[in-house]
């Protein structure tokens, strides 16, 4: 049944009818213009079944490898019919012609920090990170960054190649050696990038590690980096010449069969060591004096320290003699100490092992083993070991996120504890003067020695990512160490009065957050688009981050998971749910589930107008409650109000909304005289009734079984939509918020798991299998796009981060649909954005990691994408230049302009969804801008732009930021041909 017409739907569907009537004219005179040009060889496009509102789809008659389905209305298809002799290299002038469907994507922005040691320059003014495709080198006064520099062959799309090693060159300060896993070596000047572009290419299998020493190599000092490498199932350390970025030779010092990381050198390559597995190999080069790298020979000897290595550091000082025979018995070699970090938390000290690995070698000699010395504090492995510069003191770090400074002479610890996640990599710096910290939380701090005390900071996205990383504490294996890795959506939002910064809900590191028996994101960060810099993070929910996070029987303790974040329409008010529930194997002695014992609660946040902080104002518990707390589906905000509403499993939507606190009668304010208010229900709207199952069998399902629902506000706040899916199917509410009342139910337009819902206009957008688009004015489903088969061999355990956005400005949706085969981690990522009146999507883009979250942006026609590799990337219409200037870094402002047939073939459909390929159009197909011949030539006047139209082109964005000026000029031409100028007097 349709809703009863008002007044001011009747003036809205007239707007719209005379759009309509407008766009079909348009589309008319267009067809006459590009059918002069039309081939007569090509067929007419395919005709598709038409979809059924209020109940099933009939059967698709597609080829097996078609899985996207256009399910338009009878009104598309009759439209489609006349035009299906167009060709498709029309169709894509069409969209060529629009300019509107030009969209950029940027390139991307954030990333992960690499768990390999940064660098600290020897001045100690800069530092250099190494991330998923990049090495950035900040500013170590400001913490911000001063210049990324890309490596193309790792960049580029579909590459698996990843960085393994970054090392400071001992003979140039200003040039670093990188190595990459595929076995690649480049040699970059920081300072200006030079060098990305040339890269040294070892026949391998696969690289570990890398260290460079500078060797005197005839009558000159070079630089010579030693590498680990597997080759043809062996494992090898090799000498590289490497001179005028070409390999000249190169002579493996070492082969064996057990894999070889953790390798390091001292004195100018003296000595050589590195770990396999449980076995310390330690090398000892045999001559100094060599003309070749080719004649460098070591002698090797091996040690069995009964544990498996986490991690290593060796220091060499010179042999100080105390009577002769000491002096007669070593010589003048050096004393060469070792620290061997364990995964079962132990660190061990090998003090001098170059004469005792001889005496243990030797036939002759008295046969003993070599007994180090034992400290042990860490409860897990060690993940990262270093000595001080004066060899006083050893610093370790590991999951504890503890700092452990241990004296050597009187055997005290020192401590610096509650750092916010797992430490990865400790470096020392070469005057001894700072500590830098790499944590597992995609942030690295630097600490001065003297009084513990960070001085710089640096911080990026520190979102899930997935698949997780491994860890060293993997290798022993522990009790509920072990979760299945799920694929979740991370909640992120934008406050509406400032969109300069974005917020997502992370955990407390990589580790921590998937330690339990599911990810958990109990914080909020904040992160500032311009810097791409960690702004602040704060708990919206109970966590465990340093204290005691295990149980008495070595389970790790679960930290709840936010799973909706919403502003008010002012950015005043936050909202968030969050959810928690015990571990079967906690309640298996108890009776019923752990659904039953499951926690949600509903907190409503104040937001301050100085720094965006947070206060808990009010907290809701069980706000859908049903005997027992049912989790919350759904999460909107009122746009013209404060007000917001949830929907639950429960089939309720409750509205939300703030009072007065009063006490007596009296209004009760705050310590800076501000008033106090507390949100509770305003409205509960019931859906349908609670159906319970009939069967016994069924009942114990249940608890296993989760619905999905979603909800969405229109934009005048006036229409609540929300959709609620149970085992007994799927149903659309259409309901007036002032009076609380259903005024429609809409069946038929969901498939699967309901995604999200929204209004755009008067248009209804409906996320679940299926993509699809309801007039609510006219009760009459536009189109529909099917995005998964109930029979498609894909898993659906991907689909989970299918998600939409709905940017307001450009009165477009952006959907993200992700897909992978079964058992498979590898998982597919494409973002299309729709307008309502077009089923054919504006663009489609494949993106190289699961996408996780989708926002629109505020105040620009964009949109911002998150993907699992903690990546940002922004996604802006045409040639808005506050969406170029938008969520960009300062070297990140070269964006690459993606056309929808550049990008896919097919120009229309997604090609994650569809396995039919267009052929592409002929050479002699040219786009060529037919001129309107229906324009009145006699109006033809030479115009005149407004200095006011200039200005806010030209001043939207400062000068380091503005879009490129090739953007600039077409911006600048498109006021001087437009019809809007002001005609020349």
């Amino acid at each position: 049944m349709a809703p009863l017409p008002t007044a001011e739907d009747l003036s809205a569907h007239k707007r719209k009818r005379d759009v309509d009537e407008h766009a079909k004219r348009k589309r008319a005179k267009r067809d006459r213009q590009l059918s002069n040009g039309a081939p007569a060889d090509e067929q007419p496009a395919q005709e598709t079944t038409t979809g059924q509102v209020n109940g099933t789809a009939p059967p698709s008659e597609e080829p097996e490898n078609m899985i996207a389905t256009i399910v338009p209305s009878e009104d598309s298809v009759a439209k489609r019919k006349k035009r299906r002799h167009r060709t498709k290299g029309e169709k894509r002038s069409q969209i060529d012609h629009d300019y509107s469907s030009v969209w950029r994507v940027s390139k991307p922005m954030g990333g992960r920090i690499m768990n390999i040691d940064p660098i600290l320059t020897e001045d100690e003014r800069h530092l250099i990170l190494p991330y998923n495709t990049s090495i950035q080198v900040y500013s170590a006064a400001e913490s911000l960054l001063i210049r990324k520099i890309a490596l193309p062959q790792i960049d580029a799309e579909n590459s698996t190649d990843r960085i393994v090693s970054i090392h400071l060159s001992p003979s140039s300060p200003n040039h670093v050696w990188v190595a990459s896993c595929s076995g690649r070596l480049w040699l970059i000047d920081w300072t200006n990038g030079n060098g990305s572009e040339t890269t040294i290419r070892l026949k391998c299998g696969i690289l570990c590690d890398m260290f460079v020493e500078r060797m005197q190599i005839g009558s000159e000092l070079q630089d010579v980096p030693f590498v680990s490498i597997e080759k043809r199932g062996e494992w090898q350390i090799i000498a590289c010449d490497v001179r005028e970025f070409e390999m000249k030779a190169f002579k493996a010092v070492l082969s064996q069969t057990m894999p070889i990381f953790d390798l390091r050198s001292v004195r100018n390559g003296y000595a050589l060591i590195a770990s396999a597995e449980c076995d310390l190999v330690f090398g000892v080069l045999k001559s100094r004096v060599v003309k070749a790298v080719t004649q460098l020979q070591y002698e090797f000897f091996t040690l069995d320290v009964n544990h498996a290595i986490t991690c290593l550091d060796v220091r060499a000082t010179d042999r100080i003699h105390l009577n002769r025979k000491t002096q007669v018995e070593a010589g003048d070699e050096p004393v060469v100490e070792v620290i061997v970090g364990c995964a079962r938390g132990a660190v061990l000290f090998y003090n001098d092992v170059l004469p005792q690995f001889r005496r243990l070698h030797n036939p002759k000699g008295h046969r003993s083993s070599l007994q180090p010395r034992k400290y042990h504090w860490h409860r897990r492995a060690v993940h990262a070991l270093k000595w001080s510069r004066d060899g006083h003191y050893i610093i370790s770090g590991g999951s504890e996120s503890t700092l452990v400074l241990w004296q050597l002479d009187t055997q005290k610890m020192d401590f610096l504890p509650h750092l916010s996640a797992t430490i990865e990599n400790i470096v020392v710096s070469q005057r001894g003067s700072a500590y830098v910290l790499h944590l597992d939380d995609n942030s690295v701090i630097v600490l001065s020695t003297a009084e513990m005390k960070p001085t710089t900071y640096i911080s990026g996205i520190q979102t899930l990512t997935s698949p997780p990383p491994p860890s060293k504490d993997d290798i022993v294996r522990r009790v509920g160490q072990y979760a299945p890795p799920r694929l979740l959506k991370t909640p992120a939002a934008i406050n509406p009065v400032d969109s300069s910064r974005i917020h997502f809900c992370v955990g407390n590191g990589q580790q921590i957050s998937y330690s339990g028996s599911g990810p958990s994101t109990p914080l909020i960060q904040t992160l500032d688009l311009t810097t791409m810099q960690n702004v602040s993070k704060q708990a919206l929910t109970r966590t465990n981050p340093t204290d005691i996070n295990t149980t008495s029987k070595g389970y790790a303790i679960t930290e709840p998971r936010i799973t909706g974040v919403a502003y008010s329409t002012d950015g005043k008010w936050l909202a968030t749910t969050d959810e928690w529930q015990p571990p079967a194997r906690d309640v298996n002695s108890l009776e019923g589930s752990p659904a039953e014992r499951r926690e949600v609660y509903l907190k409503f946040w104040a937001v301050s107008p100085d720094d965006q902080s947070l206060e808990l104002v009010s907290r809701i518990n069980a706000p859908h409650y049903t005997g027992r707390s049912e989790p919350v589906y759904g999460l909107a905000a009122d746009p013209l109000s404060h007000r917001f509403a949830t929907i639950g499993e429960d089939g309720v939507v409750r509205l939300w909304e703030p009072t007065v606190r009063q006490r007596d009668g009296v209004l009760v304010k705050g310590k800076q005289g501000r008033q106090l208010h507390s949100w509770a229900c305003s409205r509960a709207i019931y859906l349908q009734e609670n159906e319970e199952p009939v069967e016994q069998d069924a009942v114990a399902v249940k608890a296993f079984l989760r619905g999905s629902g979603a909800v969405a506000f229109s934009e005048d706040g006036s229409t609540l939509v929300c959709a609620i899916g149970t085992v007994h199917g799927s149903t659309i509410h259409v309901i007036d918020t002032e009076s609380g009342k259903i005024r429609n139910s809409i069946d038929g337009l969901i498939t699967g798991d309901i995604r999200d819902i929204a209004v755009l206009s008067s248009n209804l957008v409906v996320l679940s299998d299926r993509l699809m688009v309801y007039d609510l004015v006219s009760d009459e489903l536009l189109y529909g796009v099917q995005l998964r088969r109930n029979d498609d061999p894909h898993g659906p355990g991907a689909s989970i981060l299918t998600q939409m956005a709905v940017n307001h400005r450009t009165s477009t949706f952006a959907v993200a649909v992700s897909r992978a085969k079964l058992d498979s981690q590898n998982v597919l990522s494409e973002l299309a954005v729709f307008s309502p009146d077009r089923s054919e999507p504006e663009m489609v883009h494949r993106f190289p990691h699961p996408i996780t979250s989708v926002v629109a942006a505020v105040e620009s026609s964009g949109y911002l994408v998150l993907d699992s590799a903690a990546q940002l990337w922004s996604v802006s219409q045409g040639m808005d230049t506050k969406s170029l200037a938008f969520a960009q870094p300062l070297v990140d402002l070269n964006l690459d302009q993606v056309h929808t047939e550049e990008a896919h073939e097919d120009g229309s459909t997604l090609a994650l969804l569809s396995g039919q390929d267009d052929e592409p159009a002929s050479g002699d197909e040219m786009d060529l801008d037919i001129p309107d011949a229906t324009a009145d030539k006699d109006n033809a006047y030479p115009a005149v732009v407004p200095p006011q139209k200039l200005s806010e082109l030209f001043d939207t964005a400062p000068a380091f930021a503005m879009p490129p000026i090739e953007d600039m000029f077409y911006q600048v031409t498109k006021l001087f041909s437009s019809n809007s100028a002001v005609p020349a007097s």
